[in-house]
């Protein structure tokens, strides 16, 4: 049976009040929550983390308790896929993400997951499948979206518009 992953990121919510209303119905279908940072307030992790098995790293916009909470990075294993999370915890401009998330992870990894950009990815990078679920939150830049992530033989991710 495969695992489902709700990979979400960028959600600037207080708590899951607050979430678009698909991402909590979406999580009642799935085993795991990832959250790659910038969430705004501690209330969300520890309702996620309450209802699903979840990891979650902090991001450049959270604050001191969270960051004191959760690490900047983390790397989980799913089925047998090494997945590396970060948000970046610097934040900092766009440019070069997916070589400047590599270096926080260091590990060998098959996914990276992170967020930041708000720009929903999924693309191959040096043998690295490299996953931003973009944002929860609304933006004239960027669609409000999430990825649902499917790990059984091989990884099946899907980035889903909100």
């Amino acid at each position: 049976m495969p695992t489902k992953v709700l990979i979400i990121s960028d959600t600037h919510c207080e708590s899951m009040a607050q979430l678009p209303q698909k991402i909590v119905d979406e999580i009642k279908n799935v085993d795991v929550v990832v959250h790659a940072g910038d969430y705004t307030n501690i209330t969300l992790i520890e309702e996620l983390a309450e209802i699903k098995t979840f990891y979650g790293v902090y991001g450049n916009m959270d604050s001191y308790e969270i960051k004191n909470r959760l690490p900047d990075k983390l790397i989980i294993e799913l089925e047998g896929f090494k997945i590396g999370i970060t948000h970046p915890p610097e934040g900092g401009p766009p440019f070069n993400i997916k070589r400047r998330v590599k270096n926080i992870i260091k590990e060998k990894t098959d996914a990276i997951i992170f967020g930041h950009t708000h720009k929903p990815e999924i693309s191959e990078f040096e043998n690295i499948l490299y996953l931003n679920p973009g944002s929860a939150k609304t933006s004239v830049f960027h669609p409000q979206t999430f990825i649902l992530l499917n790990v059984s033989d091989k990884l099946y991710p899907k980035i889903v518009k909100i």
